[in-house]
């Protein structure tokens, strides 16, 4: 007799391998290995989950991963990967001033995002500079140590969306 969570991990194997082509198997190879060496079983649907992330390449919302995976996943099942991810540092939020939580894989370059107010283009920004500020920000704040890590996200206007919006 075989149960109930034995027939879905292998219907979801059967679906994440047909998702994935060959290119991307290497990538699924790596990311099996940081799921396993951050205390995580390697699941079908975890390794769906990063490589959707690594496919797009922008911060996605569980919303947006739950219709991502409708078929493969139950959205409790969805946000129990997000937290279980965020929490070991596999994926990252990020705050895109949307009400509520994005998420991106947390294993790609530093970067940061400007996003357009209006329209909500966003483009990935590296080379912020900030690490260079953690001495004289440790300096500035004597309680603290270490910085092991920052957030920063511009907003702006692109030049495709109307100017007369004027913020303060």
């Amino acid at each position: 007799a075989f149960s109930a969570e034995w027939f879905i991990c292998e219907y979801l194997h059967v679906w994440y391998h047909g998702f994935m082509d060959r290119s991307d198997r290497k990538g699924a190879d790596a990311s099996a290995l940081l799921l396993r060496t951050s205390g995580l079983r390697a699941t079908p649907a975890r390794l769906a989950v990063l490589a959707l992330m690594e496919k797009i390449k922008r911060p996605l919302s569980a919303q947006e991963l739950i219709e991502k995976m409708a078929k493969s996943a139950d959205p409790a099942t969805v946000y129990r990967m997000v937290r279980d991810l965020s929490a070991r540092g596999i994926i990252r939020q990020v705050d895109l001033r949307h009400n509520h939580a994005h998420y991106e894989r947390a294993d790609t370059r530093d970067h940061h995002h400007l996003i357009c107010m209006l329209c909500g283009r966003m483009q990935d920004i590296t080379g912020c500079g900030v690490e260079s500020m953690y001495k004289n920000i440790l300096q500035a704040a004597d309680w603290c140590g270490e910085v092991r890590q920052h957030a920063l996200e511009f907003y702006g206007i692109c030049k495709s969306c109307p100017r007369a919006v004027t913020t303060t």
